[in-house]
């Protein structure tokens, strides 16, 4: 279209379209988009490398494991000829939460004496809590408190033990661990120090209740993961072998469920029992004196079934080794126990059970009758 003036004809004058140049050249949004294929990846892959993070195990897993140890003894206690034994050992680990876990470990070594007997057995055995704190995608620092038993063949003492340590996982569910630990045994003042390394695997994580288990409303079922305190009390029959009276006891009991009706339990008992005949020999050892009392314990492992029978009781079989002292004498042997549970409600229950221990060394079985309460936990729920 053309516009006149005064009959003139002009064209009018072309406005040039305004270029835009570019904030970026091609090189680089080449490296943003770069950038945000990196951000993107890390954002998608974040939740599998924090998932592969040792100290995330799942609740009610197990770990078991050996390893190698090298102990600084007290002299005046272990009468060995070298200050530092080696020994080797198992450990049971029962994760409760993504840090925290329960475990129970046995060591032993043989060394020699300056006295006699000149070949002496070493061995620990230490129950404690853990809590793993993660240091990067596949290691953490491990951090423990418990208690231990040191035996040095002769003699044996109890106390604290706190340890610290590392786990390394090396390829998918096994992993390194080193530790070192310090038992402090103060019925005698003896102090332990030792270092240790070892490798370990992890079972599980095992099943919940079943889905009929939750139908039925089952209280005595429980999630992988939970850990069950109990105390109770207990009336002893010994074996007349002893030369004791049939008395009283007290016990307490740690429980950590793996799987809904499968449990690992250690379990501990404590009481003073009475001479049975004054001047007639104890197992041995030589004539005991009327009226004088003997401190008899007990220090039991066991892998604990409960078989759900109604809403609120189950049945209950345990089996597992068991170390028995009579104060003047210690016995290995096995345990069996066989009981019920009711649910008062559904974290506090009422145990009752019969317990027997076959020690293969005196080839006799002590009896005992126990009765205590149950409390439910479950660590991050």
């Amino acid at each position: 279209m053309r516009a006149t003036v005064s009959g003139t004809h002009f064209a009018p004058e072309a406005v040039p379209f305004p270029t835009v140049k570019p904030h970026h050249s091609s090189r680089q949004l080449t490296a943003i988009h770069r950038k945000s294929l990196v951000v993107c990846a890390f954002l998608v892959l974040q939740p599998a490398v924090a998932g592969a993070q040792p100290a995330a195990q799942q609740p009610g897993s197990v770990e078991i494991g050996t390893y190698g140890q090298i102990t600084r003894v007290d002299p005046s206690q272990a009468r060995f000829e070298s200050l530092a034994p080696l020994s080797l050992g198992i450990r049971g680990t029962v994760n409760l939460h993504h840090h925290l876990a329960a475990e129970l470990e046995a060591s032993t070594g043989v060394a020699d004496g300056i006295t006699p007997p000149f070949k002496r057995r070493y061995n620990q055995l230490v129950a404690r809590g853990t809590y793993t704190a993660p240091l990067s995608d596949f290691s953490g620092l491990v951090l423990g408190v418990g208690i231990a038993r040191s035996d040095y063949e002769v003699t044996y003492n109890f106390g604290p033990s706190v340890l610290l340590g590392i786990r390394t996982v090396i390829r998918g569910r096994y992993a390194l661990r080193s530790d070192v630990i310090f038992n402090r045994l103060p019925t005698s003042g003896a102090k332990e120090f030792g270092i240790r390394t070892g490798l370990q695997t992890v079972l599980g994580p095992f099943v919940g209740p079943t889905t009929r288990d939750r139908k039925r409303g089952a209280l005595t079922m429980q999630e992988p993961g939970s850990i069950e305190g109990s105390l109770f009390l207990q009336q002893w029959r010994l074996n007349p072998i002893w030369n004791l009276q049939n008395g009283q006891a007290i016990g307490a009991r740690v429980g950590t469920f793996i799987t809904s009706r499968s449990a690992l339990e250690v379990e501990t008992t404590y009481g003073r029992q009475r001479v049975a005949v004054g001047g007639r020999n104890g197992a041995s050892v030589g004539p005991l004196v009327a009226g004088q009392t003997f401190r008899v314990t007990t220090f039991a492992f066991r892998y604990a079934y409960n078989l759900p029978v109604g809403a609120r009781t189950a049945l209950i079989g345990a089996v597992g080794p068991v170390r028995s002292s009579y104060e003047y004498v210690d016995h290995w042997g096995a345990s069996a126990v066989g009981g019920a549970r009711f649910a008062l409600t559904r974290d506090l229950h009422v145990r009752a059970d019969v317990s027997a221990n076959y020690l293969p060394t005196e080839r006799v079985v002590d009896v005992s009758a126990r009765i205590g309460l149950s409390v439910l936990s479950r660590p991050g729920r």
